[in-house]
């Protein structure tokens, strides 16, 4: 279990015993689970994003955009491949190979 994993996991536990002991405020409108996205949806995202705005950009801001955009893929592939989900990482690589591919004009 990662170093993040076991602090997540223990503010967790804290919260429910927060909770139990009246201390939690309630939620006025909370999210529903498919109103939720996880760290690694969100990375997708820029890195979708960052390749869209590299179109538009001069050479050099170009490259450098597109160097962030790549250590971005990196992280997120890692990241993915390190909790086991090795087709979903494969899918996310061809996703972002066909959106490189989409904005190369």
């Amino acid at each position: 279990m990662s170093l993040f994993s076991v602090i997540c996991e223990a503010k967790i536990q804290d919260w429910f015993k927060k909770k139990q002991a009246g201390e939690v405020e309630p939620v006025e409108n909370p999210l529903t689970i498919d109103q939720v996205k996880s760290s690694e949806s969100y990375l997708l995202e820029d890195i979708l994003r960052l390749i869209e705005l590299a179109r538009l950009e001069n050479c050099n801001v170009r490259e450098s955009m597109l160097q962030k955009a790549k250590e971005m893929e990196i992280q997120l592939l890692m990241s993915l491949e390190n909790e086991g989900y090795t087709l979903m990482a494969q899918m996310t690589a061809e996703t972002i190979h066909q959106h490189k591919v989409k904005n190369a004009t």
